[in-house]
Formats: C-alpha cells, structure tokens, sequence
C-alpha cells in the first residue's frame, strides 16, 4: 500500500479514535467547570482564569493528542499541502469543542490551543518524514554525507 493511502485510511481510523476520546462517554458530569457556551464565550478566551486552571499534564496530553493526527494528515495530503492539514486540525478541533458545550464534558479554550498546536508539531513532523523519504528517494545524501551517484554525475556534466 502506498504512503500516502496508508496516511489517509490510519488517519481516518486515528479521527475516530479521537473523537471517541473527546466526544465519547464519560462517567462523571463536571459543573460550573466551563462558561455557558465554551469557546464559543468569547469572555473565557480573556479570562486569567482560563489560562491558569487544568494542568500541565492536561496540557501536554492535549497536544500530544494531535501531533499523530497532524503527521497522518500532512503525509496523507502531501506537504505541499500543509495548510489544508493545518485548516483541517483546526476545523476538528473547534467541532469537537462545540460538540462537547451540550455534553458531559469541558468545552475549554486551552483544549482548543493544546490540539492546535499538537496538530501543528504533527505536521512538522510528517514534513520531516515526507522530505527524508522523498531525499533518500532521489539519491540525496546518505548519512556519511555523500550524495548519491546520480546526483554526482549529473553535476559533472
């Protein structure tokens, strides 16, 4: 199977894994623990207190979260087309924090960023692997540093 439909079907599977995680059931109801309307309360994006509850951890296992989802989703569509990958994080990030407003969950600013930026890192990454690969491909430097051949002789020509 190529790469590229290896990327987009893992994906597809990693965004329901997701979605599962964010949207799925949980056993206990949180109260008074967000604003009205979650994101969509444009005062809890100015609020100190926003930005000082929840945890690093939280934090951290918000962001790693996504960074799989960027990486699948940047090989899948191609680095060139990382700004499609990048509005795409986005867009499933914000529709997971709205899902979550009506139910028993956190519909939280930090969330949204912690995923944004998680995605972010993952697209970097699968650039990363996309370049290498498509380097190792073309005869581009091996790791003692030396080009490949053909790359050689086509400069001495």
């Amino acid at each position: 199977m190529r790469l590229r439909a290896f990327a987009a079907v893992s994906g597809l599977a990693y965004t329901g894994l997701v979605l599962l995680l964010t949207i799925g059931p949980v056993r206990q109801r949180f109260v008074e623990s967000e604003a009205d309307r979650g994101v969509l309360d444009w005062r809890s994006w100015f609020e100190l207190t926003t930005w000082r509850e929840g945890t690093v951890s939280e934090f951290v296992a918000n962001v790693a979260l996504f960074v799989p989802w960027g990486a699948l989703a940047v090989l899948a569509l191609g680095a060139r087309r990382w700004m499609l990958a990048a509005a795409g994080a986005g867009a499933l990030t914000l529709a997971i924090e709205i899902a979550q407003i009506p139910l028993a969950r956190i519909s939280d600013p930090r969330d949204l960023v912690a995923n944004a930026l998680g995605a972010l890192l993952g697209i970097a990454l699968g650039a990363a692997l996309e370049a290498a690969r498509r380097g190792s491909r073309e005869g581009g430097p091996t790791a003692s540093g030396a080009g490949g051949g053909r790359t050689l002789e086509r400069a001495s020509r």
